[in-house]
């Protein structure tokens, strides 16, 4: 790999290749993005070094480093970068301190792992994009407890820092810090962009369950969660090992309600996770098992004291952490390992593809004489682990091991820096090290969707066969939020739910707006889905038929091109035929997989058995004489039949009878068979249709007759 910078100050640079193949800027990974500012947290330590991990799906990129005065940029070659700024560089470490934010911007989509590197004192977190965080965040601190055993205040710490002007930041503690905050008290801070605010925790305190939120306007801001130095866990004497804990809060936004924790291999003695509610009333399970009520802010710690996955549930979004516990009493063979936080990803937040790298410190890295391991985490869907490979092998699925819907294996790499995972049907990634006296983790595989607002659809259904379906959209946010719709064809609604027929066919951009009058008319970053309506692929089969025996009846309907044929005898043909009593049906299936079906009944009856007998002349009784009885009536003699409809015309096409046997008589010769009115002699013409009620055969007959008086 090739890196040239435009600058002159001289920074170590220890650089190896990653691979990140097949992403697209659409790629829904939570750290993919061009611009990150983020700040660390302070250490027990100085600021001896800062690592940060840089990956790219593109070989070619260009990345700008910006904290104070200072900035540098990189021209790379290569899809994986690992940046080390030591003390004795130039610049030195000290310069990332906590109270600067750090401005990391790319020409190309890449992630971003900063690492505060320093001895026996490192931790590392997954940088969220700029991009990628909400418009209006809501954040609950989860982190843990520090210490002042060692004669240093390593309390417990977060920091807030602006991305925008003027962000109105308030903060409602969960305890005491020692820079005069007191818990339950609501606190108010006004930030410019990039400036950082801090707060330590009085000793043996934590933050945990501390509410962040912004009260003015839409302005983006980030938090960051941890301790200086913290022992996990502290109710063990063996565990003496004190280690740094940064982490990147996850806003409200994208928290959710199932969690699946990772055991860490080798480290048998278990590790800790740890619950904040962010609703009061919170019913939390462990296991499917309900275990507590938590009200909004509260936290729930479980130390699982065993190398197993735990499932979590919530019936409200949650935040969840797991902690790595210290070396000496996490039950790792060669005591190697350090306290470390890092956050759980909700089960339904899946990504496809991830790319990361394995920073090294003074005890992980890949000098022999300092053991160290390194491990991928990978959760995924039970029954969708077939396709996930690591650096383009398929791992092997019996090592997978079901955790409720999930399931959970670890996997044990080398130190080289370029790794990838990938699968279609998606997973959720986890990566950690651990040397001696050292560790660090952090999630590398997940996907930001908004979990506070949400659009729902009835049964998800974005793609419908039929242009006058009617669709239920729905929207779930905030109490106070109001709500604006777009359906994508020029019409809009308000509220929720709202009702939608397209009663066309097409590809509709449905964009839902929330707004918080709550918060001076901050407006929520659109959701956008897009919405497929498909027009029936209609066709008809006929009308149910009656035909003689002996003959065949063939149906060929006209469908769209491209469609596929299902008939009701398994033929997939475009012509069926029948010769027999059927009831035929076929379903037809077109290019966009919507169905339509008809069906038609076929009837074959025996026409041998009809017979029609029709007079061509007759002698009606004249008035005033006799009926001899001998060709009185125009009357024709059929079996097969039971009705007999038809008209008779004279010379000039005048219909002087209708007849409806049997409900009528035969013609007698008169008009309208009223005897007062007689026709003269000559040829007159007849229509008559003959039917068989009960087996819906009919037959037309026309000719002429004589009449002689």
């Amino acid at each position: 790999m090739l890196i040239t910078r435009r600058h002159h100050w001289a920074v170590l640079l220890f650089v190896t290749f990653g691979f990140l193949k097949g992403l697209s800027a659409q790629n829904q990974t939570n750290n993919y993005g061009k611009e990150f500012r983020f700040a660390f947290l302070e250490n027990y330590g100085t600021f001896e070094k800062v690592s940060f991990v840089i990956s790219s799906e593109k070989a070619h990129f260009t990345v700008r480093i910006y904290c104070a005065a200072y900035s540098d940029t990189f021209n790379i070659s290569g899809k994986d970068t690992i940046l080390n700024y030591l003390k004795s560089g130039v610049p030195s470490a000290s310069l990332f301190n906590p109270a600067r934010s750090i401005l990391i911007t790319a020409s190309e989509d890449i992630s971003v792992f900063a690492l505060n590197n320093s001895l026996n004192s490192s931790d590392i977190s997954a940088i969220t994009p700029t991009e990628k965080v909400p418009s209006n965040p809501v954040y609950y601190i989860n982190t843990y407890r520090g210490d002042e055993s060692i004669g240093k205040a390593n309390n417990s710490l977060f920091s807030v820092l602006a991305l925008d002007d003027s962000c109105v930041i308030n903060i409602m503690p969960s305890c005491d810090s020692k820079n005069n905050l007191f818990k339950n008290i609501l606190y108010t801070r006004v930030l410019r962009k990039g400036q950082v605010y801090q707060e330590q925790a009085m000793d043996s305190q934590s933050f945990a369950g501390t509410k962040i939120w912004n009260s003015k306007g839409c302005k983006k801001f980030v938090v960051f969660e941890g301790a200086k130095c913290s022992f996990v866990e502290y109710n063990n004497a063996a565990c003496k090992g004190c280690d740094h804990l940064y982490n990147q809060t996850r806003p409200v936004q994208y928290l959710g309600k199932s969690f699946t924790t990772v055991p860490f291999e080798t480290n048998s003695g278990g590790y800790l996770f740890q619950v904040v509610a962010t609703q009061n009333a919170t019913t939390l399970s462990i296991n499917n098992v309900p275990v507590t009520i938590l009200s909004e802010g509260q936290s729930y710690l479980v130390n699982q004291n065993n190398n197993l996955s735990v499932c979590i549930s919530a019936d409200k979004p949650v935040s969840v952490v797991e902690l790595m516990k210290s070396g000496e009493c996490n039950g790792q063979s060669g005591s190697l390992g350090n306290p470390s936080l890092m956050s759980i990803i909700p089960d339904d937040q899946t990504s496809k593809q991830a790319g990361f790298s394995f920073p090294n410190t003074s005890n992980i890295s890949q000098n022999p004489s300092f053991p160290a391991e390194y491990y991928v985490s990978i959760v995924a869907p039970t029954g969708k682990l077939g396709n996930i490979k690591i650096n383009n092998v398929r791992v092997d699925t019996a090592k997978f091991k079901p955790v409720c819907n999930m399931s959970v294996a670890s996997f044990k790499l080398s130190a080289i820096s370029k790794n990838h995972i990938s699968s279609p049907e998606g997973f959720i990634a986890y990566m950690y090290a651990l040397g001696k006296d050292e560790s660090y983790a952090s999630e590398i595989g997940s996907a930001y969707e908004n979990r506070s607002t949400e659009l729902l659809l009835e049964a998800n259904r974005t793609n419908v066969c039929d242009t006058q379906h009617v669709f239920t959209f729905n929207a779930k946010s905030d109490s106070t939020a109001t709500y604006r719709w777009n359906f994508g064809d020029g019409s809009t609604g308000t509220g929720t739910p709202v009702t939608k027929s397209y009663n066309k066919g097409g590809q509709f951009k449905l964009t839902l707006s929330v707004n918080y009058p709550n918060n001076f008319g901050c407006k929520q970053d659109s959701i956008v889905k897009m919405i497929k309506v498909n027009s029936q692929p209609v066709f008809s089969l006929g009308k149910d038929t009656n035909l003689c025996q002996g003959v065949y009846y063939e149906l060929a309907p006209i469908v769209r091109p491209r469609s596929t044929y299902s008939w009701w005898n398994g033929s997939s043909s475009t012509i069926a035929t029948v010769s027999n009593n059927t009831k035929a049906w076929l379903t037809v299936t077109d290019t966009n997989m919507c169905k339509y079906s008809d069906t038609v009944q076929i009837r074959f009856v025996n026409c041998d058995t009809n017979s029609i007998q029709i007079p061509n002349v007759f002698t009606p009784v004249n008035s005033g004489a006799l009926a001899d009885n001998v060709n009185d009536y125009f009357e024709s003699k059929y079996t097969g039949f039971d009705q007999l409809n038809g008209y008779i015309y004279n010379r000039w096409g005048e219909v002087v009878y209708r007849l409806n046997i049997p409900s009528t008589q035969f013609w007698n010769g008169c008009v309208n068979n009223e005897v007062s009115n007689p026709c003269p002699s000559g040829t007159y013409y007849y229509v008559f249709q003959y039917v068989n009620t009960t087996t819906g055969l009919s037959k037309d007959v026309n000719g002429v007759v004589q009449l002689i008086r």
